[in-house]
């Protein structure tokens, strides 16, 4: 399977996993010229911004391992982007990462991490 099919499949699984926490998702692969977010989503009155990670195996190590601060830089900068195209730079903003493991085919874990960027400085 390629990797944009793969990444397509992990999105979707992420996607029905926050709608069923009660996220409702607003766009998918939002692209500008800093990069992409996989997932824009609303919990409650926050707008929030969400990276996905899924791995078949652990040989290239924890999903989340993969999200280092360069790729949370240009999350930020493609949210702000968001932000400013959509006149709501007021908006309440969390980032979250959502990481999935296949363990057996049609058997995942999932891990919901909120405010996964807290504390780093991103500017």
């Amino acid at each position: 399977m390629n990797l944009r099919r793969k990444g397509n499949r992990y999105e979707a699984i992420a996607a029905r996993y926050l709608g069923k926490q009660g996220y409702r998702i607003l766009a998918r692969q939002y692209r500008c010229p800093y990069g992409e977010i996989d997932l824009v989503a609303r919990d409650g009155d926050i707008l929030v911004f969400i990276e996905v990670k899924g791995r078949t195996s652990k040989g290239f190590g924890l999903p989340r391992e993969a999200i280092g601060p360069r790729k949370q830089r240009r999350i930020w900068w493609s949210a702000q982007h968001f932000l400013w195209s959509r006149e709501q730079r007021e908006a309440l903003c969390r980032f979250d990462v959502v990481t999935i493991e296949t363990i057996a085919p049609g058997t995942n874990r999932i891990e919901h991490i909120q405010g996964a960027f807290d504390g780093w400085d991103l500017g």
